[in-house]
């Protein structure tokens, strides 16, 4: 079963907080990406993500740290999976 784009939409919404397609976006214009190398940039990009799970963690806030968790590894798959 195929899902429409609304739904692949509110579910992106329920895991990153944000819709797959602005979350690529956001990977693609990183600050880290332009300042080193494109695979340093892409793991700095993930790590930073980690930390902020982390602190999100420290403040009692869970649900925005799975967030933050499933954005880490979504772009993990994105850049080391899919693209090879």
């Amino acid at each position: 079963m195929s899902l429409s784009q609304q739904e692949r939409d509110q579910r992106d919404v329920s895991m990153f907080g944000m819709s797959s397609d602005a979350l690529r976006e956001i990977a693609e214009t990183s600050i880290y990406r332009s300042s080193l190398d494109e695979r340093g940039g892409d793991a700095m990009l993930i790590m930073s993500i980690l930390s902020d799970a982390q602190e999100e963690m420290s403040l009692g806030d869970k649900e925005m740290a799975r967030k933050f968790i499933n954005r880490a590894k979504y772009l993990l798959s994105y850049y080391y999976m899919e693209r090879e």
